[in-house]
């Protein structure tokens, strides 16, 4: 599968992984804190850091991401990285942090995402 070039097509590809990472978020949220979920809450990590990274690369290709952007995703990866730890042999803590996880993503998406697609678009409209 080729690469989208226009930030239309982009965008749909990001929008498409966004709604992906929700459902599995809520998946995971929904099954609790069984043990037999932490390979799929391991997957699911992998996957959102991939969206992260590819969506800082087409926004920064489009001049659109900003230092605080950035540095949002780092905070969450951090965040994740520290407590992963402790969250694999505790299921109330695996719980929490999906939680925590959930509601920036969702607060992120609404938000820094929001500005961003949409100043990439404008950005693709005026070089037309």
């Amino acid at each position: 599968m080729a690469m989208p070039r226009a930030w239309e097509q982009k965008e749909a590809l990001l929008e498409q992984q966004h709604n992906q990472l929700e459902q599995g978020l809520e998946d995971l949220i929904a099954g609790g804190s069984e043990p037999s979920h932490l390979p799929q809450m391991m997957h699911l990590i992998q996957k959102l850091k991939l969206h992260l990274r590819l969506e800082e690369r087409w926004l920064s290709e489009a001049g659109c991401l900003c230092q605080g952007h950035r540095l949002s995703h780092q905070e969450l990866l951090g965040s994740i990285e520290q407590q992963l730890p402790q969250c694999l042999n505790h299921g109330d803590l695996r719980l929490n942090l999906l939680m925590d996880v959930q509601q920036w993503f969702y607060q992120h998406r609404h938000g820094a995402d929001a500005i961003a697609y949409a100043r990439a678009k404008a950005t693709q409209l005026v070089k037309q």
